[in-house]
Parts: C-alpha cells; sequence; structure tokens
C-alpha cells in the first residue's frame, strides 16, 4: 500500500501500545423467520484491527491519522475504533503483528530516520505511556519493549528498563523510565 512515513509510524505505534487483532471463525445457529426454519451456518470469518482507549481525544486522533494514511473513514463507537478494510489491515499488519504479548516494534522503524522513530514513539507512548513525577511505560512484553528502550537511545533519550515485577494472579510485567 503507502510507504512508511511518520504519520504512518504513529499509527502503527497507537496499534502498538492499545491495538488488538481479531481473526477467528465461528459456527452459529441463524434462523429464517420467511422459511421457519434454522441452519447451522458455519465457518463466519471475523478478521479487523481494533484500538482501544478511554480517551475521546485520543480515540479521534487515531481515527484522523486512519484518514490521512489510508484515505479511509472510519466510524467512532464508545471505546474503541475497528479497522475492517482487508487491505488497510494486510498492510498494518506487515509491521507488527498486535495485541500486549504480540506487538513488536518494525524493524523498518528500527532502521529507519529519526523521523521514523520520533512518530513511533509518539503514538506508542501516547497509548501506553503514564505520567506522574516522571514518563514511565509498563507492558508484559519485555523483548518488545527493550526495542523501544533502544528507540530511545537511538535518539539519545535517557532511559532505564525495570522489571519484572510480579502482582498476584497477573502475568510479570515490565517498566522503563
Amino acid at each position: 500500500m503507502e510507504r512508511l512515513d511518520p504519520m504512518k509510524a504513529e499509527l502503527i505505534g497507537l496499534l502498538c501500545g492499545e491495538g488488538s487483532y481479531y481473526n477467528s471463525c465461528s459456527t452459529y445457529l441463524q434462523y429464517y423467520p420467511e422459511r421457519k426454519k434454522t441452519y447451522i451456518k458455519r465457518n463466519k470469518r471475523t478478521i479487523y484491527i481494533q484500538f482501544a482507549n478511554h480517551d475521546t481525544n485520543l480515540l479521534k486522533h487515531f481515527k484522523n491519522l486512519v484518514k490521512i494514511v489510508y484515505s479511509y473513514e472510519l466510524s467512532l463507537n464508545f471505546d474503541r475504533i475497528r479497522i475492517c478494510k482487508r487491505s488497510i489491515i494486510e498492510d498494518l499488519l506487515k509491521y507488527s503483528k498486535y495485541g500486549y504479548l504480540n506487538w513488536d516494534v518494525p524493524f523498518e522503524i528500527l532502521k529507519g530516520s529519526e523521523d521514523l522513530k520520533i512518530g513511533f514513539l509518539r503514538g506508542f507512548f501516547d497509548g501506553e505511556g503514564t505520567v506522574s513525577n516522571t514518563i514511565r511505560m509498563f507492558s508484559t512484553n519485555k523483548e518488545a519493549l527493550k526495542k523501544v528502550s533502544l528507540l530511545l537511545d537511538q535518539l539519545n533519550i535517557k532511559n532505564t528498563f525495570n522489571g519484572p515485577y510480579c502482582k498476584e494472579n497477573r502475568k510479570p510485567y515490565f517498566m522503563f523510565i
């Protein structure tokens, strides 16, 4: 599709932080009133990439980025946006898998220009970062977080990688400051 530019890198960063990829098949019963009969529907495929966040401004920003990058208008639900257009999904999946354990920093961004790195980090930190006395990042995906730390190092931004931290009935998580 489109080449990788800073806006697409930001879109990918947002999806790495708050995105999910769904690809499933289902079997279900469907009733047809005109026939007065129920039929089994098999292998109904559902594919979409979802961006979820409670920040309405961030959802609107994501929607706007998709419109700019792909010239495609999305609808906004209460706390999520779903991309269902297959060509956009295929293009986004070229760069990373999405989901809290599956996301990764794309090779094209790790080896790309400073603008691509900044775009990706802007999106990622908008989705996953928190600010208290410092800017912090939490994730259960250790290997990908190490690559985010590497991106920060490449941009001469000081950061410290910490973890694992463990809470009862939860996966170990990692943090960098």
